[in-house]
């Protein structure tokens, strides 16, 4: 995998959501409007995979139906990476995953719908997600935590481990499909040159 070195923006999108989190044809329609989205930003959307065990940052139409249709495609997280590597094996990437293959191309910004964290009824059932973001410099813009953990842990998690929670035109954390989940944000931005300060005073003091 080569350092990307592009002059326009690169935004990083996962490929689980692909291969496992709707079915077909809504998976790669979503996948489709999602790259879409991104170029109508003016950025270049790079979904990313696992194909031969190796590194794909940026997708052709083909991969994209692949993960898509075929039933043999693994869903793997960062633990996993030493097994589809050496297996050579065709994998679609989680947020820990992604994040991880992202930073190592160069790219500073990955979107997502919801992260993982803190399982409901035990705390130490924690998403890899969670200490992958704490550990890669990258911004994740996401619609907070999906709504069937523990969202008052999981925002607690992300306090603790000094994860900054900006909210886009918002005052409280979403929850997935929900506009709020009542939580507390540490900051709320309302447009991209406010969040884009505060995403570069965090990389300049780390």
């Amino acid at each position: 995998m080569k350092h990307l070195r592009a002059a326009t923006p690169v935004v990083a999108l996962e490929s689980t959501v692909i291969a496992h989190g709707l079915p077909y044809p809504q998976n790669i329609d979503t996948a489709m409007k999602c790259e879409a989205a991104v170029r109508e930003g003016g950025a270049i959307p790079a979904t990313i995979a696992v194909f031969g065990g190796e590194f794909y940052v940026g997708l052709g139409q083909d991969q994209l139906e692949q993960l898509a249709t075929r039933r043999d495609i693994r869903k793997i997280s960062r633990r996993d990476l030493a097994v589809a590597v050496g297996n050579k094996l065709d994998c679609a990437t989680t947020v820990a995953t992604t994040a991880f293959i992202a930073h190592r191309a160069g790219i500073k910004v990955f979107a997502t719908g919801g992260i993982g964290g803190v399982h409901r009824g035990f705390e130490a059932d924690v998403s890899a997600d969670l200490p992958e973001l704490a550990q890669t410099p990258i911004t994740v813009v996401c619609s907070g935590a999906k709504i069937v953990l523990d969202l008052p842990r999981t925002r607690e998690w992300l306090e603790t481990n000094g994860i900054t929670v900006l909210g886009w035109q918002c005052d409280g954390m979403p929850a997935f499909y929900s506009h709020s989940s009542g939580l507390e944000i540490d900051e709320r931005v309302e447009n991209g040159s406010e969040a884009v300060a505060i995403i570069r005073a965090g990389m300049t003091s780390v």
